[in-house]
């Protein structure tokens, strides 16, 4: 299950070896500009996930990089996480948020809420 770290500056997404080799990625980190806020996701979240690249086994792990037109999602989950917390992501851009790819990520963590509540904090506190 991926471990995240929140500092003054950036989200780190720490995954497991097993996490990493799923989703064919490693760690993600996420400059704090570029955060817009966070949830946990809806009952059918998977729905609205692209194209994949990485490891889908329905019901069991959804892991990887998904793409559709305007989406490009990174999504870390097993079964045993429950609902994935979901971070979105500014669609375009700040220039000091270089190397933020993503519009969004989607990752199974104990607590998914209080993360959700931790990061949505941060950004007010900014």
């Amino acid at each position: 299950m991926p471990k995240l770290e929140l500092n003054d500056d950036q989200l780190i997404i720490r995954l497991t070896p097993g996490d990493k080799l799923a989703a064919f990625h490693g760690d993600v980190k996420i400059n704090g500009v570029a955060i817009r806020g966070a949830a946990v996701a809806n009952k059918n979240w998977w729905t609205t996930l692209g194209l994949r690249i990485g490891t889908g086994l329905p019901g069991l792990i959804i892991a990887g990089t998904f793409i559709k037109k305007g989406d490009r999602a990174f999504v870390s989950w097993t079964r045993k996480a429950g609902l994935p917390l979901e971070i979105t992501l500014a669609a375009k851009m700040h220039p000091s948020a270089r190397g933020t790819q993503f519009t969004r990520i989607l990752v199974g963590v104990e607590d998914a809420q209080g993360w959700a509540d931790k990061i949505n904090d941060a950004i007010v506190a900014c």
